[in-house]
């Protein structure tokens, strides 16, 4: 998988037969790439008042949302590519997803992860993207460069907000339990009362 990872990110077209690599690489590579997000210092940043969250926790917030997203992103393009008959549903998508984010999104998490700043990790963000449209528009000769890049926002949305979701479900949880502590009553974003 990481060869096909490398030519990828290297923006190399690669046939959907070359991704027919065993699933558990594919789901270590999303889980690698969850648990540097997870190690991201501005995950466990918290206003001066209130406890710094542990590390377990970023960590577990991190896998569980790229999870979501990447489940998400995968649904979204299978139903997308399959459009005007633009792709059989043969091969497999799920591989293809997962090895086009490895490089350049294991290089974003983990330089976050390092602390620099998102100004700077940005534009490698941005070529994620770009590796992914021109990994589906390789795989899938039906589906353009521009098409497949729509197919990538599209599935952008509905992940960014179920991750908004469940870091607002698993943040009441985590209170109600006691694991991290409430605001305190009065007290709005960025400390404002």
């Amino acid at each position: 998988m990481l060869n096909t990872s490398l030519s990828l990110f290297l923006l190399r077209k690669l046939p959907l037969s070359r991704l027919d690599f065993p699933r558990w690489q594919s789901g270590l590579a999303i889980t690698l790439i969850g648990l540097l997000i997870g190690l991201d210092p501005s995950l466990r940043a918290a206003p001066p008042d209130m406890p710094v969250p542990p590390l377990w926790l970023a960590v577990g917030m991190g896998l569980l949302t790229t999870w979501v997203a990447f489940l998400i992103i995968v649904g979204v393009l299978r139903w997308w590519m399959r459009r005007g008959g633009r792709w059989d549903g043969q091969g497999d998508l799920f591989n293809l997803v997962a090895a086009s984010w490895l490089v350049a999104d294991a290089l974003g998490a983990g330089l976050s992860a390092l602390g620099v700043a998102p100004l700077f990790t940005f534009p490698l963000w941005l070529y994620s993207v770009w590796v992914g449209a021109n990994a589906l528009s390789g795989a899938i000769p039906k589906a353009s460069l521009g098409y497949s890049i729509g197919g990538i926002v599209l599935g952008l949305i509905p992940a960014m907000l179920a991750s908004m979701v469940v870091f607002a479900v698993l943040g009441i949880v985590l209170a109600m339990l006691g694991v991290v502590p409430l605001p305190p009553p009065g007290a709005g974003p960025a400390g404002m009362g």
